[in-house]
């Protein structure tokens, strides 16, 4: 729990009392690597902050399984649909890594974002934070295979740290082929 609040600390500077609210409802649990959080089919409704590790979501409907998104330290996810929904989400979420969350139920959540300005800003720039994740890795998809890895390099380089090659592969929506070309091309600099 001292790490989750280090974390978030200075997001409550201005109001400690807010701090103590988000915390009274707050669990941390510790994940294994490669345990699933939740199923395709099911809906865990949840808010969950990374602490440490990283959690990734996987799209299986697809020819090959497609890694949808990550979150890693300072981001959240939720087990649903989104944080106002408590539909399931169609995808896999499983840890990555051996992960530590802080979680909080949506219900409780949603009442605390409505009841105090300090919360809902909090929880209003890690949604910003992740919607700006989206949008950099729909521009990395939208290029060529063989150019995606040079472009994940470019505008989201943490990732290409955090994740093994298969874990690469499926991210990038590409063959693992392609993947080791454009790794040669970018720290070699030949093809």
């Amino acid at each position: 729990m001292n790490q989750f609040i280090t974390y978030i600390k200075p997001f409550f500077n201005d109001n400690p009392q807010s701090l103590d609210t988000l915390l009274e409802h707050t669990v941390v649990h510790t994940y294994r690597r490669d345990i699933v959080y939740c199923r395709e089919d099911e809906e865990r409704p949840y808010w969950c902050y990374v602490i440490d590790g990283l959690v990734g979501a996987y799209q299986l409907d697809a020819k090959k399984p497609y890694l949808h998104w990550v979150a890693g330290d300072g981001h959240y996810f939720t087990g649903t649909k989104h944080e106002y929904s408590f539909n399931s989400q169609s995808l896999r979420i499983s840890f990555l890594k051996k992960s530590k969350l802080a979680s909080i139920p949506l219900p409780i959540i949603q009442i605390l974002q409505d009841q105090d300005p300090t919360i809902r800003r909090f929880v209003s720039i890690l949604r910003q934070r992740k919607s700006t994740f989206f949008d950099l890795k729909a521009l990395v998809i939208a290029y060529d295979p063989t150019m995606r890895y040079a472009k994940l390099c470019e505008h989201l380089p943490h990732i290409t740290d955090q994740l093994n090659n298969i874990q690469l592969s499926a991210f990038l929506a590409i063959d693992r082929k392609t993947l080791y070309e454009s790794k040669r091309e970018v720290l070699f600099g030949r093809p």
